[in-house]
């Protein structure tokens, strides 16, 4: 809370989201990062959600949205984290399987991801999931948001060698997410994710 009232994080996130509500400025923030390098300030602070999908609402989310998740977000009091990789889709997005058909007003999620960072942390997910299976795979895609407490959600911790599982697999099963959860609409998932890589 102190950092982002002194301007030292969420510098320019607007101050209606609960941000600092300074104009972008590369020299300032690379400062700044160099100094909470230093300082030995822990990484929380520019996690997934902050760094990733906060810019990512501000571009394209709903002014509901961004009045939800952004604030709360910054000030640590929601962990996100993210559901892109697939076993056998390798770096190529579009070849994703899991799928999300439409019944009864929400989303029906079934599929797996891997490789999904502090997913047995994470208050909530950002995901892509299928939903126009008939579409071409970039078109077919979409955006959710959607919280990990959700039924039908498992975590599998992946060890490493080092007996650490910084890492999960997260598989779904008839997960019911609200339909007004998604970022942009469907079938645009695949630009808002873009979007979302751009400030990975």
């Amino acid at each position: 809370q102190l950092l982002i009232l002194h301007g030292y994080t969420a510098r320019t996130i607007p101050k209606e989201y609960g941000g600092y509500g300074a104009e972008p400025d590369i020299l300032k923030s690379r400062i700044i990062a160099e100094e909470f390098s230093r300082a030995g300030i822990p990484a929380g602070l520019a996690n997934q959600g902050i760094s990733m999908l906060v810019p990512t609402l501000l571009e394209l989310g709903t002014e509901a949205q961004k009045r939800q998740w952004i604030e709360p977000t910054l000030n640590g009091e929601i962990v996100w984290c993210q559901g892109y990789s697939e076993p056998g889709a390798g770096s190529d997005l579009a070849a994703l399987k899991t799928s999300a058909r439409v019944e009864n007003g929400d989303f029906v999620i079934n599929g797996q991801k891997i490789w999904t960072s502090t997913a047995k942390q994470a208050d909530m997910i950002f995901c892509l999931v299928r939903t126009e299976p008939d579409a071409p795979k970039h078109g077919g895609i979409s955006y959710l948001i959607f919280s990990m407490d959700t039924p039908g959600i498992e975590v599998r911790p992946l060890k490493t060698m080092t007996g650490h599982a910084e890492f999960n697999e997260t598989f779904f099963t008839d997960v019911r997410v609200p339909l007004d959860q998604i970022v942009g609409q469907r079938g645009q998932g695949w630009y808002v994710a873009n979007a979302t890589l751009g400030h990975e």
